[in-house]
C-alpha cells in the first residue's frame, strides 16, 4: 500500500481534486492493473460498509492511499455496475466462487421453508 499526503491542499479543495483525480485514473488502473485508490479528507461522506453511521474516509489531513485491489473488494463496488463487472472479470470464476462463500454465511435462506 502506498500513502500520498497532501499536505499543502486546502481543507475546501481535496473533494474536487481527488474527484477529478480519480474520474482520470481510478477506473482505467483498476482496469487495467487491479489498482485500487481510496481517498480520505475532512468531510468524505463515505461510509463503513456495516455501518452506516461510522464515516472512517474522513482525516484531518487530506491523503490517498493506493493498493492493489483483492477478491473481497466486491463489497465497494456493489453500488457501480461498472466496476463490480471489472472486478468480475478480474478475478473470473473466483470472484463467483469468493462471492458465493461470502453469501452462505448470510442468514438470507432461513425460514424459507
Amino acid at each position: 500500500m502506498i500513502v500520498v499526503v497532501f499536505p499543502d491542499l486546502s481543507a475546501d479543495r481535496p473533494q474536487g481534486v481527488f474527484d477529478e483525480v480519480l474520474q482520470q485514473l481510478a477506473v482505467p488502473s483498476y482496469a487495467e492493473d487491479g489498482i485500487v485508490f481510496g481517498p480520505f479528507y475532512e468531510g468524505n461522506e463515505g461510509t463503513a460498509i456495516y455501518n452506516s453511521s461510522f464515516r472512517p474516509f474522513q482525516s484531518p489531513m487530506p491523503f490517498l492511499f493506493v493498493r492493489q485491489g483483492v477478491i473481497s473488494d466486491w463489497k465497494f463496488f456493489l453500488d457501480n455496475e461498472g466496476l463490480l463487472n471489472l472486478w468480475a472479470r478480474r478475478f473470473g470464476e473466483s470472484a463467483v466462487h469468493a462471492l458465493a462463500e461470502e453469501l452462505r454465511r448470510l442468514p438470507w435462506r432461513v425460514g424459507r421453508d
